[in-house]
């Protein structure tokens, strides 16, 4: 069971590994450096529920058709430059197709029951062929060709929607997709945060790396719990009117000199504002309101740089629990006391 399956909230407990279907009687993979792989699945149980052809060089997917009780099919890392030959892998609850060559979204119209669809790491420039897929809750679409929100119309139960890492210019055509619960959208060509209205049930919002100058169309986002805006070109934090329910909010590598339009947030857990130009301490006493905030990074702003950095910034938030990552309040507490009495002597 790996950890990656785990982090997104499946764990495979009964996978057939590479390994396992390697030394089942009468059964080989062959793995010649050049040549296609020829996977001889004749003595494969056809009710076996879950199969892993990680790293098997495929270049086809072939011989498949009599596992009908199928739930799981892992194809990562493989050779396959087209979706094809699983009409009758109705049972399918799990595909996983992460880092092939395929360019195109086709052949999954007969998996009625799939939830979870991993794509990837492909050569994707078009979000199609997903009509049918009506009981899909995640969908990985990481690092591909990408270049519009689109084709999502008829996923009413989608959850989970990783779109990172494209070449995405608009937040659009969501419209549809009102379950969606967390958004990731970072590594875009993304200008503007807008038409998110509809998704009230959305949690958690990551945006990092886009070209984003202003933090704007969240009012209506009532049930976020974790904003991740970092590495755009923000430099007033605003727009967070509404957000009563966000934990953790992520600034890191803006332009933020002020610590301000923060108050209403009382359920404040963490708030990163690493590497932007907060020059006065007095900018950071907001926080001091926050009870349950634990966790703080302003690291390489001015006040980095000031003595007794650490000490002072825990002088005016006493409830942080980690500062930077470091979690030894308590010695760096009586190293600024320390100091304090090195003085006075």
């Amino acid at each position: 069971m790996s950890d990656e399956c785990c982090s997104q909230g499946v764990c495979h407990e009964n996978h057939l590994s590479e390994k396992d279907i390697t030394d089942m009687e009468g059964l080989m993979i062959n793995k010649p450096e050049e040549e296609d792989i020829e996977v001889h699945v004749e003595h494969i149980d056809p009710d076996v529920k879950e199969l892993d052809l990680t790293r098997s060089r495929l270049k086809t997917i072939q011989n498949l058709d009599f596992l009908t009780s199928l739930q799981y099919l892992g194809l990562r890392w493989n050779l396959l430059s087209k979706i094809e030959n699983l009409t009758n892998l109705t049972t399918l609850v799990h595909l996983e197709l992460y880092d092939n060559q395929i360019k195109k979204i086709e052949g999954l119209d007969s998996l009625i029951n799939l939830e979870i669809l991993d794509l990837s790491f492909n050569r994707i420039e078009k979000i199609e062929g997903l009509d049918n897929l009506f009981n899909l809750k995640e969908l990985y679409l990481v690092h591909n060709k990408l270049k519009k929100i689109e084709g999502l119309e008829g996923l009413i139960n989608l959850e989970y929607l990783e779109l990172g890492d494209n070449s995405i210019e608009k937040i659009q055509n969501l419209e549809n997709n009102t379950k969606i619960v967390r958004l990731f959208l970072g590594a875009n060509e993304i200008s503007v945060i807008e038409n998110l209205d509809n998704l009230s049930n959305l949690e958690v919002l990551s945006i990092p790396a886009c070209a984003i100058p202003k933090i704007s169309g969240l009012e209506n986002l009532v049930k976020l719990r974790e904003l991740y805006i970092n590495s755009n070109g923000i430099s007033v934090i605003e727009g967070l009117d509404g957000l009563d329910n966000l934990e953790i909010l992520d600034l890191n590598h803006n332009r933020i000199s002020v610590v301000e339009n923060i108050d209403h947030l009382t359920k404040l857990r963490e708030f990163w504002a690493r590497s932007n130009k907060i020059s006065d301490f007095n900018n950071i006493r907001h926080l001091s309101k926050f009870p349950l905030l634990h966790g703080i990074y302003f690291q390489f702003n001015p006040i980095f740089e000031e003595a007794n950095y650490h000490g002072r910034v825990l002088e005016i938030l006493p409830q942080v629990k980690r500062l930077d990552g470091d979690s030894r309040m308590d010695m760096i507490r009586y190293n600024y006391l320390q100091d304090d009495v090195k003085l006075i002597v």
